[in-house]
């Protein structure tokens, strides 16, 4: 194991991670304390449809150019972010025919914000590929202060439209316009920075591939909040957002470990990859669970103190899928880095639609019999069953006597 290299890098990336998470949080306390929950759960409702209608931007190019500008091919990331706006227009169009829908069955606000929302949704997602081409090169130091920064500016400026104006158009559009402006940027100093103007035959192709492979995961990564707004209520939408964030304060260390190891493992032949991550995948779960061990014992305080005591009713619902993060540490080591870096399509289109169905099923079920709660079982169950298949695929366990 090349230790100076995780150090090193896993600083840069824990610190823009652990950055980020801070003016995410502040942006949650800032809706929370600053808007009702129905205002709150309309937002997370806008933003997980965006979640969904995003597919059409191609996500899996991203992964693409990583692995092309690992092999020495940095025109990868114009034709692979070229590829993305041409594609990124029926998300477009989408977004704008169901702010048509809601504006004319009389939900205004909703279909104002979405028709908005039409106009950033290529911006806000395609220049992601900058930090793409800085990590296939290692540069992890740019991607965490570039990440950072974003952030930090975006984020900032949506608290601040939140204080002084509590409108939900006007929050969504901030949001959007200054993820975009500052992705933007960053997307031409990245263009400035390539050494050649290699091409990637298979780069298209393969970021197709990666992008079907993703999309039963992207509906499933938004379809929580999208069901229990349309059978329960935005209020109850925007309680299951705070249980959920508070849980989530872990993944972006399992994104910066996925991220540390994906250009390694890119450059590995397969029995060496499979190894190295075979040893290593228990503790990554033991490290999971002491942190999450650790947030369990603070919610009940914690929660009620950042969010104000109308959410106490997340705290339950944070700590049950606390429990499930930690059953879930290890996949994202297996399906986002060693998999992909060995582009074993097969297995990757077994993990990446297995889990989205089982999870939509579930949620769909649990939630129409047992409201927020069954959303909150249906995930534990999903992520328990999706642990078990991804380690047998990739043989680490086994269910053979």
């Amino acid at each position: 194991m090349d230790l100076r290299y995780y150090l090193k890098n896993s600083a840069y990336l824990l610190s823009a991670n652990v950055i980020s998470s801070i003016f995410a949080i502040l942006l949650s306390i800032a809706l929370a304390r600053l808007v009702t929950q129905e205002v709150y759960g309309q937002y997370n409702y806008i933003l997980s449809i965006l979640g969904i209608l995003a597919i059409a931007t191609l996500p899996g190019m991203n992964v693409a150019i990583v692995q092309a500008v690992a092999r020495n091919y940095d025109g990868a990331l114009a034709k692979g972010t070229k590829e993305r706006f041409r594609w990124s227009a029926i998300g477009s169009v989408a977004a704008l025919g169901v702010g048509v829908y809601y504006y004319l069955n009389g939900s205004t606000l909703l279909g104002i914000a979405f028709m908005c929302s039409s106009l950033l949704l290529p911006l806000y997602n395609n220049f992601q590929t900058y930090g793409a081409l800085f990590s296939g090169k290692q540069q992890f130091n740019k991607v965490a202060r570039y990440q950072a920064t974003t952030q930090v500016i975006a984020i900032s400026a949506t608290i601040l439209v939140t204080y002084l104006t509590r409108n939900l158009i006007l929050i969504i559009i901030v949001y959007l316009a200054t993820f975009s402006l500052c992705r933007g940027y960053f997307y031409r100093l990245a263009l400035k920075s390539r050494e050649n103007q290699g091409m990637d035959d298979t780069l298209i192709p393969f970021g197709r591939h990666m992008t079907l492979m993703d999309i039963p995961g992207a509906i499933r990564e938004n379809y929580d909040k999208l069901i229990i707004a349309v059978f329960l209520s935005f209020p109850e939408v925007a309680i299951y957002a705070i249980a959920l964030g508070f849980a989530n304060l872990l993944n972006p260390l399992r994104s910066v470990i996925a991220s540390l190891i994906f250009p390694k493992l890119a450059q590995m032949d397969r029995d060496t990859a499979y190894r190295e991550v075979k040893k290593r995948w228990p503790l990554v779960t033991l490290g999971f669970a002491v942190l999450a061990g650790l947030l369990i014992i603070v919610s009940p305080y914690l929660i009620p103190l950042l969010y104000s005591e109308k959410y106490l009713d997340s705290v339950w619902y944070a700590q049950l899928l606390l429990i499930s993060v930690v059953i879930v540490a290890p996949v994202p080591i297996i399906n986002k880095a060693l998999l992909p870096s060995q582009k074993r399509m097969k297995d990757l289109y077994k993990l990446r639609t297995v889990e989205p169905v089982v999870a939509i099923g579930l949620l769909t079920l649990l939630v129409l019999n047992f409201g927020l709660m069954g959303a909150v079982i249906a995930i534990i169950a999903t992520r328990t069953l999706i642990t078990l298949y991804s380690l047998k695929l990739a043989g680490f366990i086994s269910f053979r006597k």
